[in-house]
């Protein structure tokens, strides 16, 4: 249950990096990206940013890409929940820019579909580690990074730079349609909801929390609601597209449809499957404590 959210009103990313939007624009002013345009459709009235269609990975493949384009190492590291398109975007991201990843992994009995899936990918290696909560691995992760001389990649994907790229995503798609009314998404690590108050300012943002709670200055000012299905629960009442059933689906039963209002969606991706033929009991992914 996602009941203990923190509204303050504080957008971090604002206050601890730039100043402004216009901040941001200049640091992406010469970037050009290597990925195909966003795709807009229109469902039950409501213009939805159709990611499903265009990339794997999702959004997060795409608001990465300026942040990958600045990498000058040729190894990347990565701590890979188990449920979560992250690491699949950095797998990408790394294809499309000539790049190695390691990633990190919580030790388990036996890998979630997400997880079957970047392993299948043959990524240069994957590390599993029985750790007691989430940032125990991350730190781990950054430390060994920083011993190999590697990039560490932060958790979600939370570098300046990716809000850059949200950012300068935004302002390219407000040259070709006016700004919505709303803007509806769902808020997880709260990276992109961020981005999206800095990239449209003067919209009104709505977002739905569906893993977990939130802490001081990462919803600004979004608008929350907390999903009460747990995060590994999939969505029963499901959108007329292509969407994250546990994710980005849990969001379209409360954004009003057919208005008259101009209202968009951010849907984030489609989902990714364990490939038909991988083994999940083949890969040694538990660990002992002292391992």
């Amino acid at each position: 249950m996602h009941n203990n959210h923190v509204i303050d009103g504080i957008n971090k990313e604002i206050n601890m990096f730039y100043p402004n939007k216009q901040s941001y624009l200049d640091l992406t002013k010469n970037f050009k990206s290597k990925l195909p345009d966003i795709i807009i459709k229109e469902h039950e009235g409501i213009k939805v940013v159709r990611e499903d269609l265009t990339l794997v990975g999702g959004t997060k493949t795409r608001i990465g890409e300026f942040y990958f384009s600045t990498i000058k190492k040729n190894t990347v590291v990565y701590v890979a929940p188990r449920f979560g398109l992250a690491a699949v975007a950095i797998l990408e991201l790394c294809k499309l820019y000539d790049k190695q990843v390691v990633f990190f992994m919580p030790a388990c009995k036996s890998v979630s579909d997400h997880q079957a899936y970047v392993i299948n990918k043959k990524p240069l290696d994957v590390k599993f580690k029985r750790i007691a909560a989430m940032p125990n691995l991350n730190k781990i992760a950054k430390e060994y990074a920083e011993q190999n001389n590697y990039e560490f990649i932060p958790f979600g994907l939370n570098h300046s730079y990716v809000i850059a790229g949200a950012v300068r995503i935004c302002q390219n798609l407000l040259d070709k349609y006016k700004e919505p009314d709303q803007l509806w998404s769902a808020v997880s690590t709260g990276v992109l909801t961020r981005g999206l108050q800095i990239g449209f300012e003067n919209v009104e943002m709505h977002g739905v929390a569906v893993a977990r709670n939130m802490k001081a200055g990462e919803l600004g000012r979004t608008n929350i609601i907390s999903e009460p299905l747990g995060f590994h629960a999939k969505e029963k009442q499901l959108p007329p597209f292509d969407t994250v059933e546990n994710y980005d689906a849990k969001v379209w039963k409360y954004i009003p449809k057919n208005t008259g209002k101009d209202i968009w969606f951010w849907n984030v991706a489609k989902d990714v499957n364990c490939p038909t033929h991988f083994r999940k009991d083949l890969v040694n992914s538990y660990r002992g404590w002292n391992d």
